[in-house]
C-alpha cells in the first residue's frame, strides 16, 4: 500500500469493480486483443503468476498468455541478455551493494525515461515499452532472439536442432551465459528443459554411479541448467555469443564433440535428468485451495460447467457448485457466489464461510507458515506509523483502523 498509494477508502469502493468483475474485464480485453505476444518487465516471474491465480479463483482460462496463439515477452530477460552480450547498448545503475541493477524504477531512468510515477501501472508500462524500444533499435540480434522463441515450439525446435547454443539466464540479481546441449525434458513437465553445461565433460559424467551423478550435479554453478521453454528463453547462437559464454575456451570442435557424444547417448542423458530431479527437495501437495492452482486441468465436463457458470445468473451459480467434479472448482465457485452474491446462499453456508474467514485471520503466526496474519500485519502498521511522514500518517493509520476493526469483528465471530 506504500508503494502504490492505495487507502482504504479505495478499496472498498462501491463505485469500482469487485475483484471478479475487474478478472473478467481484463480476460475480455486480453481475449479481443489475441492472438498477441503479452510484454512485461519481470512479468513471468511476477506479474503472470499474480494473473494466473487471479484468474484462477475467477473460474477464467489460467494460462490465456501462452495459449490459443498468444505468446509472452519479459523485457527484464531481455536486458539481461543485452547486459552480458553487448553491455555498452545501455546505461547500466548500480544498487546498494554496487551491483547492476536490473529494477525498472532504475534502469529507465537511466537509459533517458522520466519515470518520476515509478510503480504506477501505466508509467510502468511506457517504462517497459521505452526500454524494449531501445532494445529492438540498439541490439536487434537479442529482439530477435526473444522473438523467434516466445513460443514453446519455436523454443523446441531450436534446441532440437543447434547441438550447441548459448543459455542466458538472471536470478537473484545475477547474470549468468554458458554454452550448453540439450538433454531432454522433464518427464513430468514438458515446458522444462533440461540443458548441460558442456564444460563438463560427458565421459567424465557417464563413469560417475548414480549417487555420485546426483551429488555432482548440485554443485554450484549448477552443470545442468533449467530452461522453461514457456517462459520466453533467449538463445543466442554459438557464433555471436558464444566468445563471452563460460566454456568457450575450450573451441568450438571440442565443444561439438562433446554435444555430440551427450545427444548419441539416450541413458546418459536419461540418468543426468533423473539425478538432477533426485537432488530435488519434493514440496508435499497443499492443502489450500490458493496453492493448488497447477494440480492438473480440468475435465472437459468441469470445462463446459464454467462456460455455464459464466453465462448464468447467481442462484444458478449457487446451484452449479456442486456439479463440479474437481473439488478445486467446487471451493472457487462457492467462495465467488459468497464475495460477490452472498443473498443468494442460505444463512447457513454464508455464517460458516465467515467463520473461515475470521478463523484464517485469526490464525498465529507461528502456524500460519504461509501468509501474514494479521496481527503481523497490525504490528507492521504500528512500526510504519512510528516512522511515517504527515503526508504518508493518514495512508497508514487507516490501514491499521481498518486491520484493528478486521480482527475484532473476526475475534467476536468465533467467540
Amino acid at each position: 500500500m506504500l508503494v502504490t498509494g492505495v487507502s482504504v477508502d479505495q478499496l472498498f469502493d462501491s463505485d469500482l469493480p469487485s475483484h471478479f468483475e475487474m478478472c473478467k474485464r481484463i480476460h475480455e480485453v486480453l481475449t479481443g486483443w489475441s492472438p498477441a505476444t503479452i510484454v512485461g518487465y519481470n512479468s513471468i516471474s511476477f506479474d503472470e503468476e499474480l494473473l494466473r491465480r487471479a484468474f484462477y479463483a475467477s473460474l477464467l482460462p489460467t494460462y490465456l498468455t501462452n495459449t490459443n496463439g498468444n505468446s509472452r515477452l519479459d523485457a527484464l530477460t531481455l536486458a539481461a541478455a543485452v547486459y552480458a552480450f553487448q553491455p555498452t547498448a545501455l546505461n547500466w545503475p548500480l544498487n546498494e551493494k554496487g551491483r547492476v541493477s536490473f529494477k525498472l524504477d532504475r534502469l529507465a531512468p537511466a537509459n533517458g525515461f522520466s519515470h518520476e510515477d515509478a510503480h504506477d501501472a501505466l508509467a510502468d508500462v511506457h517504462a517497459t515499452i521505452h526500454l524494449a524500444r531501445l532494445i529492438r533499435e540498439r541490439v536487434p540480434v537479442v529482439w530477435e532472439a526473444a522473438i523467434s522463441y516466445r513460443t514453446k515450439a519455436a523454443a523446441i525446435e531450436y534446441v532440437e536442432t543447434q547441438p550447441v547454443f548459448v543459455a542466458t539466464r538472471l536470478r537473484f540479481g545475477f547474470h549468468t551465459c554458458s554454452l550448453v546441449t540439450a538433454l531432454g525434458v522433464n518427464p513430468s513437465n514438458s515446458s522444462e528443459l533440461f540443458a548441460l553445461d558442456l564444460q563438463q565433460h560427458p565421459a567424465a559424467l557417464a563413469s560417475m554411479s548414480d549417487q555420485q551423478l546426483t551429488e555432482h550435479l548440485i554443485i554450484q554453478p549448477r552443470p545442468v541448467s533449467s530452461v522453461r521453454l514457456n517462459a520466453c528463453p533467449v538463445f543466442m547462437p554459438t557464433e555471436i555469443a558464444g566468445p563471452l559464454a563460460a566454456g568457450y575456451d575450450l573451441g568450438e570442435e571440442e565443444l561439438s564433440r562433446r554435444a555430440t557424444l551427450v545427444r548419441n547417448d539416450d541413458a546418459l542423458r536419461q540418468r543426468i535428468i533423473a539425478a538432477v530431479l533426485a537432488g530435488r527437495v519434493p514440496f508435499p501437495e497443499s492443502s489450500h485451495v490458493e496453492e493448488q492452482i497447477y494440480g492438473g486441468f480440468y475435465s472437459r465436463s468441469d470445462q463446459a460447467l464454467i462456460d455455464e457458470f459464466h453465462r448464468a445468473d447467481w442462484p444458478r451459480r449457487l446451484e452449479l457448485t456442486a456439479a463440479f467434479a474437481d473439488p478445486r472448482l467446487r471451493t472457487l465457485a462457492r467462495r465467488l457466489v459468497y464475495c460477490e452474491a452472498p443473498s443468494v446462499m442460505p444463512a447457513e453456508l454464508r455464517v460458516a464461510y465467515a467463520r473461515a474467514i475470521a478463523a484464517r485471520l485469526h490464525t498465529r503466526i507461528e502456524a500460519s507458515g504461509r501468509w501474514t496474519t494479521l496481527d503481523e500485519a497490525i504490528e507492521a502498521a504500528l512500526s510504519l506509523l512510528e516512522a511515517a511522514e504527515d503526508a504518508r500518517r493518514v495512508l497508514v493509520q487507516g490501514h491499521l483502523d481498518h486491520l484493528t476493526t478486521w480482527r475484532d469483528e473476526a475475534g467476536e465471530l468465533l467467540a
